[in-house]
């Protein structure tokens, strides 16, 4: 199956641009609402691909490669990146083209575990900073009182594990803070 990575590199690079799908969409020559469509993939934006890298400011293959840099490659401590909310519901490496060097001592707890952008958790606990990762895993059992990542309709939330708790998507190893 060949997946279409470029509404998801889009909207990373106009992010890093720290443009809005407005000033993206002025430099471009389009609407606001082309630039939202080829970020949901609604749209192909095959005939603007020259005219995005240029407002980006990047090469045409960054838009249309899955990006997976070399250097991942060699190392052993990758995991997935998640920077938007998978459509399925479900956090698979399948689900994301992007990928994330852990420290080896979460590796080590947990060689599945995920990493997920913290702009897309809403918490009350003050320790939560919204610049960084959480490296969760889906595979070990939480333990009362154990911080959790609980999926609530469309948003994601941290919680404290009770048994009542549902749709846990997994257990919060640790918080990597980006400065």
């Amino acid at each position: 199956m060949n997946k279409n990575y470029i509404g998801e590199n889009i909207r990373i690079y106009r992010e890093r641009a720290e443009l809005t799908q407005q000033q993206l969409a002025d430099k471009v020559g389009i609407s606001w609402e082309m630039i939202s469509r080829y970020e949901r993939d609604e749209s192909k934006p095959h005939k603007k691909i020259d005219e995005l890298s240029s407002a980006l400011n990047i090469s045409k293959s960054q838009l249309l490669e899955k990006h997976i840099p070399e250097k991942y490659n060699s190392m052993d401590y990758k995991v997935p990146l998640f920077l938007k909310l998978p459509q399925s519901n479900r956090f698979l490496p399948s689900q994301t083209n992007y990928y994330y060097i852990c420290p080896e001592w979460i590796y080590k707890i947990d060689r599945k575990c995920i990493a997920i952008d913290t702009s897309l958790i809403e918490s009350n606990y003050e320790y939560l900073n919204k610049k960084g990762v959480l490296y969760i895993s889906t595979e070990i059992v939480p333990k009362r009182n154990d911080l959790v990542l609980v999926r609530e309709s469309q948003k994601l939330s941290a919680d404290r594990y009770e048994k009542r708790n549902t749709n846990i998507l997994g257990k919060i190893l640790a918080q990597e803070i980006r400065y």
